[in-house]
């Protein structure tokens, strides 16, 4: 073999090797921003969470479509993905949230056209995903509780008492008061009503359900005994507070 040939063939193999060398880099790059990302959203800090998403957006994808739109998209798909599996086993948030999340995200997903369409989505749902790990974190807590938590929330609307608690969780209510009380700083009676109250004030906010109605939907069958604890809790009555919107 000449030495030219020599010459260039180990100037090709270097070359090969730079470019590999440099490929390693990158997808470690990626992969310490991911996980900064996702260290990020499991802590509920959106702004630091969206510094990171906003660091992928910048790297190149090297393999994927030359097509920027559906590079966008895939990264888009895969960030819903991590971001879900992250919260489920992180911060222990219930699959009901997630799941409900998840599917507004693919849905909104599919209805976009551009990259910058896309971007919006992704950050957007970056929001509440943050949201969910600050508002939904069980990690926390005891099974038991977790489990407690997750049925109050899901369950809002129907009958609840400590008792249809425990029994639902196989334990017994001294059990479940005690365990509860000791982790959270209040009764099962007391975080039951929080919740209600909770979902009436997004319903007087939102809506223009007649009170009666949302009485029933937060789990009141007695008005009046949901306006005695509204009031308890918030000073004012719920119609006092729709006015107080208006009259803003």
């Amino acid at each position: 073999m000449s030495f030219e040939l020599l010459l260039e063939k180990t100037m090709n193999h270097q070359k090969y090797k730079d470019r590999e060398t440099l490929e390693i880099k990158n997808i470690e790059e990626r992969y310490k921003i991911e996980e900064n990302f996702l260290n990020m959203l499991s802590s509920g800090d959106y702004s630091k969470a969206m510094s990171a998403y906003n660091a992928l957006c910048s790297m190149k994808l090297d393999g994927r479509n030359m097509d920027s739109y559906q590079d966008a998209k895939y990264l888009a798909i895969v960030l819903g993905t991590l971001c879900r599996k992250t919260l489920q086993h992180r911060n222990k948030v219930h699959p009901y949230y997630l799941n409900s999340v998840s599917k507004e995200m693919a849905m909104d997903i599919n209805n976009t056209e551009t990259t910058d369409d896309i971007r919006n989505v992704s950050r957007n749902f970056i929001k509440k995903y943050c949201l969910l790990a600050k508002n939904h974190s069980l990690h926390q807590y005891s099974e038991v509780v977790h489990k407690s938590i997750s049925y109050i929330e899901i369950h809002y609307a129907d009958e609840l008492s400590l008792s249809i608690l425990a029994s639902n969780l196989h334990v017994t209510k001294n059990y479940l008061s005690s365990v509860f009380k000791k982790q959270l700083g209040k009764t099962v009676t007391e975080f039951i009503h929080e919740v209600r109250m909770d979902k009436a004030i997004f319903l007087l906010n939102s809506t223009k359900l007649p009170i009666n109605d949302i009485s029933i939907v937060c789990g009141y069958e007695d008005s009046n005994y949901f306006c005695r604890i509204f009031k308890s809790r918030y000073k004012i009555s719920p119609r006092q507070y729709r006015n107080n919107l208006f009259n803003k």
